[in-house]
């Protein structure tokens, strides 16, 4: 209190009593500007996402990862059989499996950051600053 009361220019006397000393001075924590920067976003507005790990990427759910699909005629063998003949399957050319059409690599865009790898903030709304509780966004500290 008194680092604040000598900043605002106040003196006091020798037996205490308060001489010009003034009913509110400027918030120290907000700088007068009644806002602080969110704690939980450090300022910035954006989370990582946690479903994704901030990378914007999730393992893909038609694949599972593989980045291939398993042929639905022969069941990822890569044959079938027609009149008790084993024959290549026609449906895959033997592969057993297609290339996976919903990904790249395994990997598809996170449905939930829309591929950003970040989310908006839910304590601030995405605006990096939270009213100081100081001084109630007033941006002044009463001192009286």
């Amino acid at each position: 209190m008194a680092v604040a009361l000598a900043s605002a220019g106040v003196s006091l006397t020798a037996a205490g009593a308060e001489v010009g000393v003034p009913d509110t001075i400027t918030c120290i924590y907000c700088d007068g500007s009644g806002e602080v920067a969110c704690a939980y976003c450090h300022g910035n507005g954006t989370v990582e996402c946690n479903y994704c790990d901030g990378t914007g990427k999730v393992t893909c759910t038609f694949c599972n990862g593989t980045g291939r699909i398993r042929c639905p005629e022969c069941f990822g063998k890569g044959y079938v059989y027609d009149n008790g003949n084993r024959l290549k399957c026609p449906t895959c050319k033997g592969a057993g499996s297609f290339p996976c059409d919903y990904c790249v690599d395994g990997k598809m865009f996170c449905d939930v950051c829309r591929g950003s790898g970040k989310l908006k903030c839910v304590v601030c709304d995405g605006y990096g600053k939270v009213q100081c509780v100081v001084c109630k966004g007033t941006g002044q500290m009463k001192l009286k």
